[in-house]
């Protein structure tokens, strides 16, 4: 009776071990997409049949993992970014970027990705002075009212951004938080006019941050370059002015990435 309730059981675990063996090489067709690839195209690449294959990658676009446009594949957006946070762990050379970036400033850098609904601090290089923000690697804060947030936000492309932002909603941590759409969008606008944003106590009162985006060569927001301080020892003229030497470092963090 053991037997035969194990036989089943084995063979359902083999079906779904080759399943997600073979949406890992449709994936890996994808990844290997320049610039998209046909369905006919990834099911040989892959190895599978096109029934297979659609079935695979339809899931894939629901997810966000995928890109379809006229009958033409390529990878999404949901796996850019997930491979942006894996690079940003790996990469060598973004610490010492960051801390120089810290030692220039004097303030708290991080470094953070979008994840999911969130963005997600991947690094932290705290100031060795007395006082310190509390903040910390692995930290996940709103994309509408951050400086790291907004500065993704503002490279999405608008339908991405519009989903995105509707599932997060844009809920008041202060006072001085957005919370209007259009009023949001005007102010990313001026973001992508000017390559960095900035949160001064819309997440928190007393906190200020500046960013600036780190993109691929397609201008996608791999992650962002973010210094954060107490209100009470920097102004807005203060913040702002560190705009250039922001922007340097996230050039500089995507070379590494």
């Amino acid at each position: 009776m053991v037997d035969r309730q194990q036989g089943p059981a084995a063979s359902s675990d083999d079906r779904a071990n080759n399943s997600v063996a073979k949406a890992l090489r449709v994936l890996e067709a994808l990844a290997d997409a320049s610039p998209s690839l046909r369905l006919g195209e990834i099911a040989g690449q892959a190895d599978v049949s096109k029934t297979t294959a659609h079935r695979i990658l339809a899931t894939l676009v629901t997810e966000g993992y995928a890109d379809a446009s006229e009958g033409r594949y390529t990878i999404g957006n949901r796996l850019r970014a997930l491979a942006a946070r894996a690079q940003a762990n790996e990469a060598s050379g973004i610490e010492a970027i960051l801390r120089t970036l810290q030692q220039d400033t004097g303030l708290t850098v991080h470094l953070a990705v979008l994840s999911g609904e969130h963005a997600t601090y991947t690094h932290t290089v705290d100031p060795p002075a007395a006082w310190r923000i509390a903040t910390f690697t692995g930290m996940q804060v709103p994309l509408h009212c951050t400086a790291a947030g907004k500065v993704m936000l503002a490279a999405l492309g608008s339908g991405e951004r519009s989903t995105l932002l509707r599932k997060t909603g844009l809920a008041a941590r202060t006072p001085n938080t957005i919370t209007d759409h259009k009023a949001l969008e005007e102010q990313l606008e001026a973001v992508r006019n000017r390559g960095w944003a900035t949160d001064y106590e819309e997440r928190e009162l007393s906190l200020c941050s500046l960013a600036a985006p780190v993109l691929d060569s397609s201008g996608y927001p791999l992650a962002a370059v973010e210094v954060c301080a107490l209100t009470a020892l920097t102004d807005r003229t203060a913040l702002e002015a560190l705009a250039g030497t922001v922007r340097l470092a996230a050039l500089q963090v995507s070379r590494r990435i």
